[in-house]
């Protein structure tokens, strides 16, 4: 095994294509994320005590310090910004969908976190002359090869974070819904964190792995599910008319009394590694 054959491993399972396509790609999901941000926009946010242990866990080895300035790339909504910025000096919420930080500067005001500074751009135009203590991303296809990872560790003075996923995370409903439609992603999803180990491996780096699994179960109104997959499936070129029709026959024969119950369950792995030991 090289570090060669692993990052091409990584290409063939990955195909996320140039960075032009990746940018492309990155647009046409941005509708979905806004609709979800905007449900979420106005609601009162209480930011829970680490539920998945992972930002506990970087302070517990010395990876996030009071003194540090964070990058998290793909901030999303917040939920990693807002509680990193609680252990540390402050944050540079990197997002490219103005509505997720949207909701992220009103939760960020909800909780008085002050020390967190948005900034709408893409991975792969944003530029910046800072240096950061600890650079973070999570779930961010936009980390889909060894030059990414590179560039993760230029902004680094120290640090570097990445959290993804593992094999044998599900989605109940969304799962059996895409497999119907016969929609399977042709590449630009998020990176499974075998690839991440192994090439930062034979990179030189000697990548720590925590991992957690996470699994829920809920309730959603068939509202809710006519109003939001539709969106979702357009990424995936399946028009509003088809993606409608389809939604109404599944609820008919899944949904009880207009409701869908769901599950999920997330295998996660948070990948630490020390950028300074590296040279």
């Amino acid at each position: 095994m090289t570090l060669e054959s692993c990052a091409q491993e990584w290409i063939a399972a990955g195909q996320h294509g140039t960075i032009e396509e990746r940018m492309e790609r990155t647009k046409r999901w941005l509708p979905y994320y806004d609709y979800l941000a905007q449900k979420q926009l106005g609601r009162p946010y209480v930011l829970e005590e680490d539920p998945d242990g992972f930002v506990a866990a970087l302070v517990r080895s010395g990876f996030l310090r009071e003194t540090d300035s964070v990058l998290d790339i793909g901030a999303g909504m917040g939920g990693y910004a807002l509680e990193l910025a609680r252990h540390c000096e402050s944050v540079t919420a990197l997002e490219p969908g103005a509505a997720s930080l949207d909701v992220l500067t009103e939760r960020a005001g909800q909780c008085g976190a002050r020390n967190v500074r948005c900034v709408c751009d893409l991975w792969e135009s944003f530029q910046t002359e800072a240096r950061y203590d600890l650079v973070f991303s999570s779930m961010c296809p936009a980390i889909c090869n060894p030059e990414e990872l590179r560039r993760m560790e230029a902004l680094s003075r120290r640090d570097c974070c990445l959290i993804t996923v593992t094999r044998g995370s599900t989605d109940r409903h969304r799962g059996a819904m895409m497999a119907q439609l016969g929609i399977r992603p042709k590449g630009g999803m998020v990176t499974e964190a075998l690839h991440y180990f192994n090439v930062l491996y034979l990179m030189g780096r000697q990548p720590n792995v925590l991992c957690r699994t996470v699994h829920s179960e809920y309730d959603i109104d068939a509202e809710t599910i006519l109003a939001q997959y539709p969106i979702y499936f357009r990424i995936f070129g399946v028009d509003e008319e088809a993606s409608s029709a389809f939604l109404k026959d599944y609820l008919a024969k899944n949904a009880d009394s207009g409701v869908l119950h769901d599950e999920s369950t997330v295998r996660l792995a948070m990948i630490t590694w020390r950028v300074d030991e590296n040279g």
